[in-house]
């Protein structure tokens, strides 16, 4: 399985998974008004959980209540996860094979995907999955990955498909993820950062990092969050670099009609 952001990670298995749906049982709720089937909804739906462990492999994947509460994102999750436990129990006895073959320790296999939520607006609901992989290298890996629903037309939006044109509409913000950016590494590294075209110096393009809208207030989704996969603006041990920014008005301006009102632009 290809894991779509950053593409020069390693990982394998990471975004084919699902999960059972979970149904609400116990005594028939309160019919809903139709001012509020979201709200309804959300509120009768469980968070998802699933585990399994061998001796060979660890798998764990889980997502939140929004996401159960949607039957045709439920549904692609649940396909998504059946399809990466496979997978990875494939990956598994193949290791397992080679190891014996070889002569050398087999270590067992880890996966876990976590979903969280961002932001949960009438149009859209954004999630973000951080997926940890481990194959039996010197260390595990981690990688992100981005998810936005459209509600109404029941489908996935890549972070393209908000924008007319995602290059100019966030080409305003570059300057201050880059100085953010600069300031975060020289607070965990606690000296200059180095040469600017240094690998792990340059301030990385934005298709090399996830990209999801979050929503810290009430009012839509207020901060655009820029992920950086280890390996994408530093070494392993310095982990993931998150940077969240307030959403500008000349963001908000390049985003397509039909998604603006989800927005709440920041004032400049």
């Amino acid at each position: 399985m290809a894991f779509c952001k950053p593409a020069h990670l390693a990982l394998t298995a990471l975004l084919t998974l699902a999960l059972p749906a979970m149904a609400a049982c116990g005594e028939e709720a309160p019919q809903a008004s139709k001012a509020e089937p979201a709200k309804a909804a959300t509120a009768s739906a469980k968070p998802v959980s699933f585990e399994r462990e061998t001796k060979a492999f660890s798998f764990s994947y889980s997502y939140p209540a929004e996401a159960a509460a949607v039957p045709a994102l439920a549904a692609m999750l649940d396909k998504q996860r059946a399809a990466s436990l496979a997978e990875l129990e494939t990956e598994t006895k193949e290791a397992e094979k080679d190891a014996a073959a070889n002569d050398y320790p087999f270590n067992p296999h880890m996966m876990g995907v976590t979903w969280t939520t961002t932001g949960n607006t009438a149009p859209l609901l954004a999630m973000l999955a951080e997926i940890s992989t481990f194959s039996g290298g010197a260390h595990g890996n981690t990688g992100y990955e981005a998810l936005l629903w459209d509600k109404a037309a029941t489908r996935r939006v890549p972070i393209e498909g908000l924008f007319t044109d995602i290059k100019a509409a966030l080409q305003p913000m570059r300057e201050r993820y880059c100085d953010a950016l600069n300031s975060e590494r020289l607070e965990r590294r606690g000296e200059y950062a180095g040469e600017a075209d240094d690998m792990f110096n340059a301030c990385p393009p934005f298709d090399e990092l996830v990209i999801i809208p979050s929503a810290v207030g009430n009012t839509g989704f207020d901060r655009m969050m820029f992920i950086a996969a280890p390996y994408v603006a530093g070494p392993y041990v310095e982990g993931v670099y998150e940077i969240s920014l307030p959403v500008t008005a000349a963001a908000v301006a390049g985003i397509k009609p039909e998604y603006r009102a989800a927005f709440s632009p920041a004032a400049e």
